[in-house]
């Protein structure tokens, strides 16, 4: 199979929830909590719990809308909180503590696979140019080839593989010589270091760290740096987007079509004022600014259900069941809900 346009997440991390929608599929074995009517603040606002994590791809929207006032300019009052450990927000979404969350397209078509019900609102951001292939110093790369019978650290189950494996399919590059070196992302840059790999596949800000220590970015999901191939590709989409309890919103339709107002206005609001929103996120997530704004600057903030959308998670979702990750063949409308984007402006939806 030739993956293209496929999303990219670390397989390990699986955030999921549980509830019923008509026109977001999956089963579930019982009525989530979430299903119980929205609570009004004493301002008259919509109370709900966002979720999300310490990363500027998952919650730089979140924290923008929470910070510039967008929220309560659409009604609601939201209680985000940004979690290490995203497993937490499976437990947070199923019980009803929790309405909304932010994570990549792989958890809702892990999830279906698994059982639970998954209502993906809105794809908000394209962070495949954040997902990196970096060669060590003491590499020389004079063509892809170059990469054949040398030692890769990545970690077991990330995405980011993909973005190799497309490349060496596009390149007509040997994946199979290629010698994996399995670590975690924080210890490539010493594994380069002392020679146990020549060359890493990981995510921002390990690209960053290893350039500033002498590396240099082979590829990204959406761009090469390889001689014989060099501007833009498509070996690796990794989106991200907003995710909600399914009954709350069957329930308070009007209060998910108030989020997704908001996110769209804080996605406006980054694009327009990068250098600003970065150090508002930086602080919230405890990054120092310039790395936070030169990850930024490689994400696509963008809020629409299109046709490449859907055809990257129908591609990654036969990935997965080729790869054995899954056991099925999830498809869109088992995850996908455009009816509220719809509602909201109808010229972002142009697939069903």
């Amino acid at each position: 199979m030739k993956m293209k346009n496929i999303f990219g997440v670390s397989l390990a991390v699986v955030i999921g929830m549980s509830a019923v929608l008509t026109g977001c599929g999956g089963s579930s074995s019982g009525e989530s909590a979430g299903a119980e009517a929205a609570e009004s603040s004493s301002e008259g606002l919509t109370k709900v719990v966002a979720l999300g994590e310490f990363d500027p791809q998952i919650s730089g929207q979140q924290i923008i809308a929470k910070e510039k006032g967008f929220f309560e300019e659409e009604g609601l009052d939201v209680d985000l909180q940004l979690l290490t450990d995203p497993s937490v927000s499976t437990t947070m979404i199923a019980s009803g503590e929790a309405q909304f969350y932010s994570v990549s397209n792989y958890q809702a078509i892990n999830l279906v696979d698994k059982g639970t019900e998954v209502c993906l609102l809105a794809p908000v951001v394209n962070a495949g140019n954040t997902q990196v292939v970096v060669a060590g110093p003491n590499l020389e790369i004079t063509s892809a080839k170059d990469l054949e019978g040398k030692k890769m650290g990545y970690t077991d189950g990330a995405g980011v593989i993909v973005a190799v494996i497309n490349m060496c399919e596009d390149l007509g590059i040997d994946y199979d010589s290629i010698q994996l070196v399995n670590l975690q992302a924080s210890d490539m840059l010493a594994s380069l270091e002392s020679g146990q790999i020549d060359f890493f596949a990981a995510w921002e800000p390990w690209g960053i760290k290893a350039e500033e220590a002498g590396g240099t970015v082979l590829f990204t999901g959406t761009k090469s740096y390889l001689p014989e191939n060099t501007g833009d590709v498509d070996y690796l989409n990794f989106m991200v987007a907003i995710d909600a309890s399914k009954s709350f919103v069957e329930e308070n339709p009007e209060a998910a079509e108030a989020y997704v107002s908001a996110m769209i206005k804080a996605t406006d609001y980054i694009n327009e004022n990068m250098e600003e929103c970065a150090e508002i996120i930086a602080e919230q997530i405890n990054l120092d600014k310039d790395t936070c704004i030169k990850i930024m600057e490689k994400n696509e903030y963008k809020v629409a259900y299109d046709e490449t959308f859907k055809t990257a998670g129908e591609e990654l979702a036969e990935y997965m069941l080729e790869s054995g990750l899954n056991t099925s063949l999830v498809t869109f409308d088992q995850y996908a809900n455009t009816e509220i984007l719809k509602a909201v402006d109808p010229s972002k939806v142009t697939v069903e």
